[in-house]
């Protein structure tokens, strides 16, 4: 890499270093990230990469290098905020040629606010919040519209749970803290009347941020499907086959991932042999004896209400006379649901 850009900023106790530059065996300009404690110990190092040419971005190398450097130190900072810096560590992010953002409700960006600005003045009490807000960092983070958070922090303020400390600022510089009744907020979240869909978000948004580490390209496909079931008001029998055989290969996909397989001996059940793939993970990633009991029940639940989805997923791929949006719908939700778990499961 060619160094055309460089970082070096502390943040909320962290040190954080970006190197930016057009990079020829990439084909593209790369920047890497490395966050450190006070203590010089390293927390993670990361990677992002856009392509030579990529729309909207500057065709000038140094321009290029810039902005992808700044972008980078965002969302490094965005890691720090949400307490995620450990699980950026290896992970290399490729630039899109458009964003895509993730469907988050805005109770649940409320909640990721208020629990950041809570995390700013824990870390650096002695401030009190008088530390830049990266806004930019946390929609690089959650995949955000960067409109949709910024109109969730004029609702905060308005609500009198936000303020701002100081004059100017901007996007990924914000100078706003949480009030003592932010803050009060942010302790009363998880049992607030939403709990249940902020649960079922928190289902979602793990998944997602664990897939993209791996795989951006199985976060986009279930995207895909959930936008595609969400605007439809009705679905016909092949659009519902559709979806099943989408999700389907999504598992089968994430069961393909070479992360999961790290140490386990011996050779992988064939592709379509989801159940005994399953088997096969669980006994290898939790071997202790102490947990065998816990295994056996873990197996039990996963195998036992992946039968029938499969079972489902079958049974609509080869189109039935009827059909409807519900069973899509099902198909989707209950996709997430075995990824998160075997995510949780698995420790990714």
């Amino acid at each position: 890499m060619s160094l055309m850009a460089e970082i070096n900023e502390g943040y909320l106790g962290y040190q954080i270093t970006v190197r930016a530059g057009p990079e020829l065996r990439a084909n593209g300009y790369v920047a890497a990230a490395w966050v450190h404690t006070e203590g010089d110990q390293q927390v993670c190092n990361f990677t992002e990469l856009v392509d030579f040419g990529a729309k909207g971005w500057p065709r000038d190398d140094q321009e290029a290098s810039t902005k992808l450097a700044e972008q980078t130190f965002h969302r490094a900072r965005g890691a720090i905020l949400l307490d995620r810096a450990r699980d950026l560590d290896g992970v290399k992010f490729s630039v899109p040629e458009r964003p895509s953002y993730a469907q988050r409700g805005r109770d649940y960006i409320q909640r990721v606010v208020l629990i950041a600005l809570e995390r700013v003045i824990r870390l650096q009490p002695r401030d009190y919040g008088h530390v830049p807000f990266d806004d930019s960092g946390i929609t690089l983070l959650e995949d955000i519209d960067p409109r949709e958070l910024e109109y969730v922090l004029v609702r905060l303020q308005g609500a009198g749970l936000v303020e701002p400390w100081g004059a100017g600022g901007g996007p990924g510089n914000r100078r706003i803290r949480a009030t003592h009744a932010g803050l009060s907020a942010a302790d009363q979240l998880v049992v607030e009347r939403n709990a249940p869909g902020l649960l079922l978000e928190e289902t979602i948004a793990r998944v997602e941020n664990t897939l993209s580490k791996y795989d951006s390209e199985l976060v986009e496909s279930l995207r895909r499907q959930s936008l595609r079931v969400a605007q439809a008001r009705e679905l016909g029998e092949h659009e519902v086959g559709e979806v099943a055989q989408a999700c389907e290969q999504i598992i089968w996909d994430f069961l393909d991932l070479d992360v999961l397989w790290e140490g386990v001996s011996g050779k992988r059940p064939p592709r379509g042999s989801t159940r005994d793939r399953l088997r096969l993970l669980l006994k290898a990633r939790v071997p202790s004896q102490a947990e065998a009991e816990l295994l056996e029940g873990l197996e039990q639940y996963i195998v036992g209400w992946f039968g029938p989805l499969e079972q489902f997923i079958h049974k609509y791929r080869k189109l039935p006379g009827e059909s409807e949006r519900a069973h899509a719908k099902r198909i989707v939700v209950y996709t997430y649901m075995l990824l998160g778990d075997l995510i949780e499961v698995l420790g990714l």
